[in-house]
C-alpha cells in the first residue's frame, strides 16, 4: 500500500472496481506500519486509482497533510487526526506533505461485532484530535502499536495475544474519539443498537434483501418498530436507507467502471433495470446515464 499516487490515463475498459485484501497473508489479520517524514509505506498494490479493500484501514496521523476522497466525499485533512476507511468503501488518498503517525490494515474477523459497532459509531467521519500527540491515551496507543509492529515482524507473538493487544488499542482510540465527539455522555440504548445491527445486515444483504420486513424478521422486531426507530435516529425510513445504500453502490460502479447500466442494476440486486433507473433518478434527480457522463472525466 502506498499513500501517494498519480492519475493514470489511457486505460482500457474497466469491468470492476479494484478490490484488495491484506498485503501480508501471514500477518494474523493485522498489519501495522509506522509513518515518519523520511519513509514511505509501500505494498503489493497501487493506490493511484480509486479502489476498495476487503479490510479496514486505520490512519492515526500526528503530523502531515492528506487529500483524497472516500465514497465520493472529498477529504482535505491536516494532522493530528484519525481516519478509518471501512471495508468496501471506494477511496483514493494522496499524501500532500510528509506524514508522521501510523497506518494499520486489519481484517474484520479480528474484532467482534460489538467493536465493529463502536467503529461505526465513532469513525464514520475523520476525527480531528488537537491534543492527540501529547494525550496520555495516545501514548498508550503508541506503545501497543509499537509492540504489535515489532512482534509481528519477528513473528514471536501468538495470534490471540496480538489480537487482544490490538483490540485494547481500538477501545482506547474509541474512548478518545467519544470524548472528542462528546458522545460519552450518551449511553447506548436499544434503538441505537438495532440501528447498528440493521446497518450491518444491510451491508451484507443489500443485493438480495430490498424489503424492510426481511431485516425486521432477522432482528426479531416488527417492521413498524424498525421504521419508527430508524426514523427517530436518522430521519429516514428503512426503505429509504436501503435504497440509499444501493444507490451509493450504483454511483461507485457508474463512476469507476465501464460496465453497462443493465449490469449495474443486476449487480446491486434489481432484476428490472427500468425499476433501478426509476429509483436512481428519483433519489439523485438525474438518470444513471447522465450521472456517468457528468463524471466521465473525473476518473
Amino acid at each position: 500500500m502506498r499513500l501517494k499516487g498519480n492519475n493514470i490515463g489511457n486505460r482500457g475498459k474497466i469491468s470492476r472496481i479494484p478490490e484488495y485484501g491484506l498485503a501480508e497473508p501471514g500477518s494474523k489479520g493485522i498489519v501495522v506500519r509506522r509513518l515518519s517524514p523520511d519513509t514511505r509505506v509501500t505494498g503489493s498494490h497501487s493506490v493511484a486509482l480509486p479502489h476498495r479493500d476487503k479490510h479496514y484501514m486505520l490512519l492515526i496521523i500526528e503530523e502531515g497533510k492528506l487529500t483524497g476522497s472516500i465514497d465520493l466525499e472529498k477529504l482535505d485533512l491536516e494532522g493530528p487526526f484519525v481516519l478509518l476507511v471501512f471495508p468496501g468503501q471506494i477511496h483514493l488518498l494522496t499524501q500532500v506533505s510528509p506524514l508522521k503517525g501510523w497506518v494499520i490494515d486489519f481484517d474484520p474477523t479480528v474484532i467482534d461485532q460489538s467493536q465493529q459497532n463502536e467503529l461505526d459509531i465513532y469513525f464514520q467521519r475523520p476525527v480531528k484530535i488537537d491534543q492527540l500527540p501529547t494525550d496520555a491515551g495516545y501514548r498508550q496507543i503508541e506503545k501497543l502499536l509499537t509492540v504489535i509492529a515489532e512482534q509481528s515482524l519477528q513473528r514471536g507473538l501468538a495470534g490471540k495475544a496480538m489480537v487482544a493487544l490490538f483490540s485494547g488499542m481500538l477501545y482506547i482510540l474509541s474512548s478518545i474519539a467519544s470524548s472528542v465527539a462528546e458522545q460519552s455522555k450518551h449511553k447506548k440504548n436499544r434503538p441505537q443498537l438495532i440501528k447498528q445491527q440493521f446497518l450491518a445486515l444491510l451491508a451484507e444483504h443489500y443485493r438480495d434483501w430490498k424489503k424492510p420486513s426481511q431485516y425486521a424478521q432477522e432482528l426479531s422486531i416488527s417492521t413498524a418498530h424498525l421504521n419508527d426507530m430508524l426514523k427517530q435516529l436518522t430521519g429516514s425510513t428503512a426503505t429509504t436507507i436501503i435504497q440509499d445504500h444501493c444507490m451509493l453502490e450504483a454511483q461507485r460502479l457508474l463512476r469507476y467502471t465501464d460496465i453497462s447500466i443493465k449490469e449495474i442494476s443486476y449487480q446491486i440486486g434489481y432484476t428490472n433495470p427500468s425499476h433501478f433507473i426509476a429509483i436512481f433518478s428519483a433519489r439523485l434527480r438525474t438518470t444513471p446515464l447522465q450521472y456517468r457522463i457528468k463524471y466521465a472525466n473525473s476518473r
